[in-house]
Formats: structure tokens, C-alpha cells, sequence
């Protein structure tokens, strides 16, 4: 990631890691208002019933809650943990995969926070997805296959912090309604389905171990390949 930014930033970045999975540690309580932003990312399944999940999902809405000055950067699983854990859901997407470059259609605050028009092309690597917008942010963009590509709440926004059966399944995205008007310096929570840190050799070497494994049908991942080799050559 440092090496990442443009030399022209004048930022330096510096990163702590906690082994959340295996050791359950997390930053201690004195210290997370040190950190600019926390970001999460995983392979594991967001809904799956371990102690592990379960504690970073109650981590992650104590974040939100009593540490609001602290951004959330999520990515994939990250994205469903935070769904999880401010009110929305995860599940899987009806045994649909979406894999590899794919192009996925803006919002308006989508649009206002990337500074372009109608779509982006962005790496995928998932079958299960979060069909509802928890109450509290706006959507980013959206596919055909997953409504849900991504969602920002900004600072001060209302979230909930013990979803309910109803919570959870009764705000789907409804991108017509959203206003794209709020300064990105307010934006408190960002998150992606995709993968925009992947590049197109990682989601080749991934989507063949998955054909391998039965996981995915070899007419997917020749289709994968096949956008890949389509992309220009800076993807």
C-alpha cells in the first residue's frame, strides 16, 4: 500500500496488523482513536457461526458506535461484516458467482465520489452478497447479479446498532432517492463488494483453483479469463 500512493501525496502510511482470526485480537480500547481508518478483509464467510466472526462483528458495530471519528475501509467480506453488523444482512446469492472484471453501474453518490460517469470496472471474487442497505447509508453502485457493489454512510449517521428480523430485510437500495451532496471528507464508512486490490493474475490463479475444486463450472472460469485478457493493459 506505500508503495501504492503517489510519490506527489506527501503521505506516509504505516500499518498494524491483528490476528483477529486465530488469536481474537483486536487494538486496545486507549488506542483506536489513534488510527485513521481500520480496514477488514477476509476469505471466510461473513454469516458463518464462529467465535471469530461473531467477535469482529461486535467489534466492528462498537467501532461504529463509540469511535466515529475512526474510518472503516471494507472490502468483500469486510463489506458484509459491516452490513452484519449495522443492520443489514448476508447471504448467498442463490449459488451465483460473480468473478473476475466486472462492470458495475454508479449511484449519484457513486458518481460525486469517484468523479465519473454511469460505471466502473472492478475486480470480483463471490457468491454470497448483502441484497439490503442498512438504514444509514448510501448505496454506491450495483450489477445485475449483486444490487449491493458497495455503500457509504457519512459522519453522524444513524445506524443500527442491534438489528432486528425487520431491520435487516426492510431497506433494500434504492438508488433513485439518494442524494450525492455531502463533502467526501464526511464520509465515515466505505465499503466494496469487488476487489479493487486485486489484479487480474490473482483473480486467474483464483478462479482456477476454484474450477478444480468444483466450486465453479470451467465454462465461468474460461469467461473469467477471457475478460481478463480483454482488459487494457494498466487493469
Amino acid at each position: 500500500m506505500q508503495r501504492s500512493l503517489p510519490k506527489e501525496s506527501g503521505w506516509d502510511f504505516t500499518m498494524d496488523s491483528y490476528d483477529v482470526m486465530h488469536k481474537m485480537e483486536y487494538p486496545a480500547e486507549d488506542k483506536i482513536e489513534e488510527y485513521d481508518a481500520i480496514y477488514t478483509e477476509s476469505a471466510g464467510a461473513a454469516d458463518a457461526d464462529v467465535d471469530w466472526i461473531h467477535k469482529l462483528i461486535e467489534f466492528t458495530a462498537h467501532l461504529a458506535k463509540n469511535h466515529p471519528k475512526v474510518k472503516i475501509f471494507a472490502i468483500c467480506f469486510g463489506h458484509q461484516v459491516i452490513s452484519l453488523a449495522l443492520g443489514g444482512t448476508c447471504v448467498r446469492n442463490d449459488g451465483k458467482w460473480e468473478i473476475g472484471p466486472t462492470k458495475i453501474q454508479l449511484t449519484n453518490v457513486g458518481k460525486n465520489i469517484f468523479g465519473t460517469e454511469n460505471e466502473l470496472i472492478i475486480q470480483e471474487m463471490h457468491q454470497d452478497h448483502c441484497p439490503f442497505l442498512p438504514q444509514g447509508f448510501h448505496l454506491l453502485a450495483s450489477t445485475d447479479i449483486c444490487v449491493n457493489q458497495g455503500m457509504v454512510s457519512t459522519i453522524g449517521a444513524k445506524y443500527h446498532f442491534t438489528p432486528t428480523p425487520e431491520s435487516r430485510v426492510s431497506s433494500p437500495p434504492s438508488p433513485s432517492s439518494e442524494s450525492s451532496s455531502f463533502p467526501l471528507t464526511d464520509i465515515h464508512i466505505m465499503t466494496f463488494q469487488g476487489h479493487a486490490e486485486f489484479t487480474r493474475s490473482i483473480v486467474s490463479i483464483m478462479a482456477a483453483k476454484r474450477s478444480k475444486q468444483g466450486m465453479i463450472t470451467d465454462n465461468l472460469k474460461q469467461d473469467v479469463d477471457r475478460r481478463n485478457e480483454a482488459l487494457p493493459n494498466d487493469k
